[in-house]
């Protein structure tokens, strides 16, 4: 996808996407999204399709990757209840995006 390469500058803290390679190229099914310095990988909880005018799925990119952190936040919110109880502190904060 023509755009992946300036993505980065469309959003602060991303570098690009992970697309699925199968079928023609340009690929259109991102993956997840990794971070600028290109650590840190998030997988989508579902693959998204780039498609339609770009001003559209760049919307609705952003709306994926609000609802995928927001799920991710969630899930350590409710497992930090559980701290030292069903696993240590550092361990579980490796489980999480920072």
């Amino acid at each position: 996808m023509k755009v992946d390469e300036f993505i980065g500058n469309c959003f602060d803290g991303l570098k690009c996407l992970k697309f699925l390679k199968e079928g023609p190229e340009p690929y259109k099914t991102a993956l997840g999204m990794y971070s600028k310095d290109g650590e840190e990988y998030v997988d989508f909880l579902t693959p998204f399709v780039c498609t339609g005018a770009v001003e559209n799925y760049l919307c609705d990119l952003e709306a994926k990757m609000i609802s995928t952190l927001k799920e991710i936040l969630d899930n350590a919110k409710e497992t930090a209840d559980e701290w030292e109880v069903s696993k240590p502190r550092h361990l579980w904060l490796e489980d999480y995006n920072a």
